[in-house]
């Protein structure tokens, strides 16, 4: 977590450098990052790896699709989107096509418990109010400045305990193959998605941008045969199309939101 943490912060610290983006100096904006850090970067890492450890994998996919119900109900509470059939129906459709793929997996619980799958349930909630609570910043600064921000603070919260624990690293274990693997986690899934994910937030809604969680277990079904040798079977087709059907659904939505239509997603000069 710590190596990932730091890294995409290293990260994000020299692209926000060469692109000479705005920096942040109002103490309240400041605290406003020092939250959605510790709700977006460091409790969702804690809580997401404190969790699998105590529950399968099954359970933790099933679970990480409460994210975009989460989102809608947090924006919903703090009056930041409407909710709309369609929305709603959306959310639903591909929430059932995910829970149908990761049922898929079978077999027995051994390993569930209770305290693992409420730590997998927190985990969504915090990243779920950091989608929606980062809109507000969004609308004066740019959305590298805030992720910047974001994981830079991050990187200061996990310090004192991350780096005791990366100098207790064997360095025999860093193995090609090893750091081949820490630079994909920290490119792909941490500086890519990070960056994208906050770039989408400051042109649609909160809940449209989570609803793309549920693309995550059809890229995993339909990498599995090219990695792991696994067979793509007739129900990743069909969780696939339900999926996409939902997304589909919830992305008309956000475009007919307020009665009249408008695009899903806007140009930064229009606000989100």
């Amino acid at each position: 977590m710590t190596l990932r943490i730091f890294g995409a912060a290293s990260a994000f610290a020299v692209v926000k450098w060469l692109r000479h983006a705005g920096r942040v100096t109002s103490p309240r904006d400041l605290a406003a990052l020092l939250g959605l850090a510790l709700l977006g970067v460091v409790l969702n890492q804690v809580l997401f790896l404190e969790g699998v450890k105590r529950t399968t994998a099954i359970h933790a996919n099933i679970l990480i699709t409460t994210i975009p119900p989460f989102t809608l109900a947090v924006a919903l509470l703090l009056g930041r989107e409407q909710a709309t059939w369609a929305k709603l129906a959306g959310i639903m459709l591909a929430g059932s096509g995910a829970a149908y793929l990761a049922l898929s997996r079978g077999g027995p619980a051994d390993g569930a418990s209770l305290a693992g799958d409420a730590l997998i349930a927190l985990n969504s909630l915090c990243y779920a109010a950091y989608l929606v609570l980062s809109k507000d910043l969004l609308k004066r600064y740019e959305p590298l400045t805030v992720v910047t921000y974001v994981f830079l603070i991050g990187a200061l919260v996990v310090a004192p305990a991350g780096v005791p624990a990366l100098a207790r690293v064997d360095g025999a274990e860093l193995t090609g193959r090893v750091l081949l693997v820490c630079a994909y986690i920290v490119v792909f899934p941490s500086f890519l998605t990070y960056l994208l994910s906050i770039w989408s937030l400051k042109r649609t809604a909160s809940s449209l941008v989570a609803m793309y969680v549920y693309v995550q277990p059809i890229v995993t079904a339909w990498l599995a045969p090219l990695i792991l040798r696994e067979r793509v079977t007739p129900r990743s087709g069909i969780a696939a199309v339900v999926i996409f059907a939902g997304l589909a659904l919830a992305t008309w939505g956000e475009q007919v939101a307020g009665g009249e239509m408008k695009p899903a997603f806007r140009p930064p000069a229009e606000g989100a």
